[in-house]
């Protein structure tokens, strides 16, 4: 295998829906794969409660087992899930239980901290390293995606929330992630099936940036893209594949850290193409690690030879996937 494909499997970030490995996901980290979403099914997503099977059948014991068992194939590796306020918490009964939104504004800021550490300390002793949290959205209009899902409807306040979230997560030893940039204040539909848009100029979406500013500030070592498409960038595209929008981000808000994608085979992302066209795009435009479903599974292979050719044709700088590739060894550990 060359060294070029195996830069390109470090950059695939496929998610997995059970606390398992398929043959798939193994044979990928054996590739060199080195990241592994833990998701939840599309129920469990909806209404932010895990399957009563799932609570009952995953102990610490058997996520550690997991992922222990992933660190053993990939060596260092990114092993990531989500641990929402308002939305989903992967983890359900197995950390320390995060407030909820209606506790966590009635909280001192320290008492907040001190409840996000005890959760991701809990987390980290099941072996995960990477928290796809806090929501750094605010909702102000239509928004079927992530309405009663954010942490509060003020910026202000997500401001103030989603950098003490980051601060107690650092305190804890391992890293979190701002979502979902740039900021959806108002999307026309579900960015997963179709093409939703977030209807806004570049000048309404600044004031948005604030609760992404203020995680920058307080140390996310990562922030998660929209999938959404967005009329502010020309051609209007996807968060997840937009170059415009990863420049902001990078120069803007002036964050160093490292770039996800949203998933890439959602609709307003894909379009009418293929995948493994998607994922090179992303790369092109500047991410780092690109998030595909359960059901792109089985074609991490021709993916990852998708991202090589490209190199190979010199569409893709090799020196794009090593900067993708180095900033996924900042936080995998």
């Amino acid at each position: 295998m060359s060294a070029v494909l195996r830069l390109a499997y470090s950059t695939l970030f496929p998610v997995t829906t059970e606390l398992a490995l398929s043959p798939e996901l193994v044979d990928f980290l054996t590739q060199g794969g080195r990241a592994i979403l833990f998701g939840e099914d599309g129920e469990e997503y909806a209404t932010g409660v895990m399957r009563p099977d799932r609570v009952r059948d995953e102990t610490p014991e058997t996520w550690r087992a997991v992922t222990e068992r992933v660190r053993k194939l990939a060596g260092t590796a990114v092993l990531a899930l989500d641990a929402d306020i308002s939305a989903v918490h992967r983890l359900h009964r197995l950390t320390a239980p995060l407030p909820t939104r209606e506790e966590t504004h009635a909280m001192a800021q320290e008492e907040f901290e001190t409840r996000i550490q005890a959760m991701a300390q809990d987390a980290r002793q099941l072996g995960v390293n990477l928290l796809l949290s806090p929501t750094a959205d605010v909702v102000a209009g239509e928004n079927p995606w992530l309405t009663r899902r954010t942490m509060a409807d003020d910026i202000a306040e997500v401001s103030r929330l989603a950098a003490a979230y980051v601060r107690g997560v650092r305190r804890a030893g391992i890293a979190s992630t701002l979502k979902h940039f740039p900021g959806n204040p108002v999307v026309t539909g579900l960015p997963a099936i179709e093409e939703a848009h977030v209807p806004l100029t570049m000048e309404a979406l600044k004031p948005y940036f604030a609760p992404f500013k203020a995680g920058i500030d307080a140390g996310a070592e990562a922030v998660f893209l929209s999938s959404a498409i967005f009329d502010a960038v020309t051609p209007a595209v996807s968060g997840s594949i937009s170059s415009d929008l990863i420049r902001v981000l990078r120069d803007e808000l002036a964050f160093t850290g490292l770039v996800i994608t949203c998933d890439l085979d959602h609709r307003s992302t894909v379009g009418t193409k293929r995948l493994d066209q998607v994922v090179v795009e992303a790369l092109q435009a500047g991410a780092d690690l690109l998030v595909v479903s359960p059901a792109a599974v089985p074609y991490l292979g021709a993916l990852a030879l998708a991202i090589e050719k490209a190199v190979d044709e010199r569409r893709l700088p090799l020196e794009r996937l090593q900067s993708a590739s180095a900033a996924i060894d900042r936080v995998a550990s």
